[in-house]
């Protein structure tokens, strides 16, 4: 299990230089295809982004059961992160090398829960961590030098200690399919024992991917 800021080989800060325009979508392509929150804070305040207006309305605690709120969940809805390849993540190959493109989903996943407001800082004052505890990979294309592309986030189930996440990665320019993802996240007590996803987050999530906006 690999916990929250825990390095990932040839994925470090180098390659992250990334300045990122985020939206958040209803539709999208349903392809079928992870969440860890990193601790680079660094690394996030020299990105650029500009997050989607979101509906101010107060957030409503879902009082039903799991299974009720995992039907909510919106099959079609993504969170959306355009970002850019550099020549520093090329392989000797000329194309992005494959671990970074870990690094790529691990920043989709970070900028979701920032739009939602779950911080690092709040989930480590109360003695808590998250961690991933699986990530499936499949590659479709390369992305070269240059290209520009989406990275897209969707809440797939919410299940007991799990967070279940779909991603995809597309061209910006003629939405070629890069790579699908499905990775599942772990909440953790102060022990580093799995822990019920806490509620606060689970409300959020649940939230955002099961409403019209």
């Amino acid at each position: 299990m690999q916990q929250i800021g825990a390095p990932v080989p040839l994925a470090n800060h180098q390659f992250l230089q990334h300045p990122c325009r985020i939206c958040t979508a209803g539709a999208g392509r349903s392809n079928s295809g992870h969440l860890l929150m990193s601790l680079h804070k660094a690394y996030l305040h020299r990105h650029q982004f500009r997050v989607a207006p979101r509906t101010s309305s107060t957030l409503q605690a879902v009082t039903t059961s799991t299974v009720d709120q995992n039907s909510n969940i919106r099959k079609d809805k993504y969170f959306k992160v355009e970002m850019e390849v550099h020549e520093t993540e090329l392989d000797q190959y000329g194309v992005v090398n494959n671990v970074i493109y870990t690094s790529y989903i691990q920043n989709g996943r970070d900028k979701l829960l920032e739009s939602l407001g779950i911080s690092v800082d709040s989930i480590i004052s109360k003695g808590d961590a998250l961690a991933l505890s699986e990530l499936r990979l499949k590659y479709f294309a390369p992305l070269k030098n240059g290209d520009r592309f989406v990275v897209k986030t969707k809440l797939m189930e919410i299940k007991g200690v799990r967070i279940i996440f779909e991603h995809i990665i597309e061209t910006l320019a003629d939405h070629k399919l890069v790579l699908e993802a499905k990775g599942t996240a772990v909440c953790l007590n102060k022990d580093y024992r799995p822990t019920r996803v806490f509620p606060d987050m689970s409300t959020k999530l649940l939230q955002y991917f099961s409403s019209d906006d």
